[in-house]
C-alpha cells in the first residue's frame, strides 16, 4: 500500500492518489485540506466568501471523497487566513510542506504501508523514516531538477539583471536545494511528466530510474468557443501567454522578440503575475497589453478569442497551459524546456529554442504571415489535447510503481 502526500492538492496529485486508489494501492492521501462539497457550498452561501470558495474548490476532487484521508485543517485555515489579510509569504507554503514531511514520516510506521509516495521540496522526512524501515520511496518531480536550474538562474540573472525585482530572484530567499539533492538521492523511482524533466535528472544521476507519466488536462472545461473562431485577415492577430512574467519563463527574450517582428497587424497579451522589475511594465512594447491574475474562467475566455499561444520558458516541468490552450484550440509555440516537443508536432505548433531570440522573431513572423494555416492548426491542437487525458496519467503512473508494491 502506498502512502501519498501532496501539500495543497492540485489536478496531478489528485490523479496521482486517485491511480492508487483505483488500484486498492492508496493506504492514505496526506493533504492539509480537501473541502468537501458541502463546505463549499456553505462558503458559497455566504456573499464575503464565494470568491474565496470558488477559489478552494480546485482542491475539491470528488472521486478521492472516499478515499481514507489524513489532514490539517487547523493548521491551513490559518495560513489561508494570513493570506486573505494579505500577510502571505512563500515561507507558509514551506510551513505546509514541513506539516506534510513530518505527518508521512510518522504515518509511514504503519504496518500496511510498503511505499511512501511524495513531491519535491516535502518528501526528505518520510522518505528517511521509510528507508528505515526498508520501505520504497516515489519521488514525483513535477518541475525540472533544481541543480539544473540553479545553473541556468545563474546565466540568467546575469544576462537580465535590469529585468531583476527588487531584492533578487525570490526563488533564492526560500529555496532548500540541499534538501532537494537528499530527496533525489532517496528516491527508488521518479516520475517525470515530460522528456525535460527526465533529461535534468538524468544530467545528474545518470543511473537513476525514471518513469515517465505525461499530465492530462480537463477537455470539459478548456475546450473552444462555439463555433470556433477563426481569425480574420482584417482584424489583429491575437497571441497571448499566460502564467508568471518572469525571467526563467523568457518574457524578456518574448518582449524583445516581439519589438524586433514589428508585426503590423497582431496583438500580444500576458496573462499572469508580473514578477520583474516594475519599470519594465511601465514600458511594455506597441501592442503588448497585460492583463494580470484572472480566475480560470477568465482565463479560458482568454484563451478562446485568441489565435496563438507562446511560451517561451527557460525552465519548466510540464506547462500544463500549454495544453490548456490547445484544448482551447490553439496553435502553441513553446520550448524544449517544457512538455511541448513531447506534445507538438507542425500541424499544430512549433518548438523555438529557449532565449533563441532570431527564433522567436522568426516564429512570431511566420504566423503573422500564415494566417491562412492557423484555422488547420487550430483543429490539430484540439484534437491533439484530446489525446493527452488525465486517464492516460494515471495508467502510467499505476503501470510505474507496480513493481515497488
Amino acid at each position: 500500500m502506498i502512502l501519498f502526500g501532496h501539500p495543497t492538492g492540485n489536478p496531478n496529485s489528485h490523479h496521482a492518489a486517485l491511480a492508487h486508489f483505483a488500484a486498492g494501492r492508496l493506504a492514505a492521501f496526506c493533504v492539509p485540506w480537501m473541502p468537501g462539497s458541502a463546505t463549499l457550498k456553505a462558503l458559497s452561501a455566504f456573499p464575503p466568501m464565494r470568491a474565496e470558495a470558488a477559489r478552494l474548490s480546485r482542491r475539491h476532487f470528488a472521486p478521492l471523497a472516499a478515499a481514507t484521508k489524513i489532514q490539517g485543517r487547523w493548521g491551513e485555515w490559518r495560513r489561508l487566513f494570513l493570506r486573505s489579510r494579505g500577510r502571505g509569504s512563500e515561507g507558509l507554503s514551506y510551513e505546509a510542506n514541513d506539516w506534510l514531511m513530518r505527518t508521512m514520516a510518522r504515518v509511514c510506521h504503519r504496518s500496511d504501508v510498503s511505499a511512501v509516495h511524495a513531491y519535491e521540496d516535502c518528501a526528505l522526512w518520510q522518505f528517511e523514516a521509510a528507508k528505515g524501515l526498508q520501505k520504497n520511496c516515489i519521488y514525483d518531480m513535477p518541475i525540472g531538477y533544481y541543480p539544473w536550474w540553479q545553473e541556468k538562474q545563474a546565466q540568467l540573472a546575469k544576462q537580465f539583471v535590469t529585468w531583476l525585482p527588487g531584492g533578487g530572484l525570490p526563488s533564492n530567499r526560500w529555496a532548500r536545494p540541499d534538501q532537494k539533492r537528499r530527496e533525489m538521492e532517496l528516491a527508488d523511482l521518479v516520475l517525470a511528466p515530460g522528456s525535460f524533466v527526465r533529461d535534468t535528472i538524468r544530467e545528474f544521476h545518470p543511473a537513476k530510474k525514471v518513469a515517465m507519466a505525461p499530465y492530462g488536462v480537463d477537455l470539459e472545461f478548456w475546450c473552444p468557443r462555439q463555433p470556433l473562431l477563426l481569425p480574420d485577415s482584417s482584424s489583429p492577430l491575437k497571441f497571448i501567454y499566460a502564467g508568471q512574467s518572469s525571467i526563467r519563463k523568457g518574457i524578456p527574450v518574448l518582449l524583445e522578440a516581439w519589438r524586433l517582428a514589428a508585426l503590423k497587424n497582431a496583438h500580444l497579451e500576458l496573462v499572469g503575475s508580473w514578477q520583474m522589475a516594475p519599470e519594465k511594465l511601465r514600458s511594455l512594447p506597441l501592442n503588448v497589453s497585460f492583463t494580470g491574475p484572472v480566475s480560470r474562467e477568465k482565463l479560458r475566455a482568454c484563451y478562446q478569442q485568441a489565435d496563438v499561444f507562446l511560451f517561451p520558458s527557460f525552465f519548466e516541468g510540464f506547462g500544463l497551459v500549454i495544453l490548456e490552450a490547445m484544448a482551447c484550440a490553439l496553435p502553441v509555440v513553446a520550448t524544449q524546456s517544457s512538455a511541448g516537443p513531447d506534445i507538438l508536432d507542425d500541424s499544430c505548433g512549433r518548438i523555438a529554442p529557449a532565449g533563441h531570440l532570431e527564433a522567436w522573431v522568426e516564429m512570431l513572423r511566420w504566423f503573422s504571415n500564415h494566417r491562412e494555416k492557423i484555422p488547420a492548426m487550430k483543429q490539430a491542437a484540439r484534437a491533439k489535447a484530446e489525446t493527452c487525458t488525465w486517464s492516460h496519467y494515471r495508467q502510467c503512473v499505476s503501470a510505474a510503481v507496480a513493481s515497488l508494491i
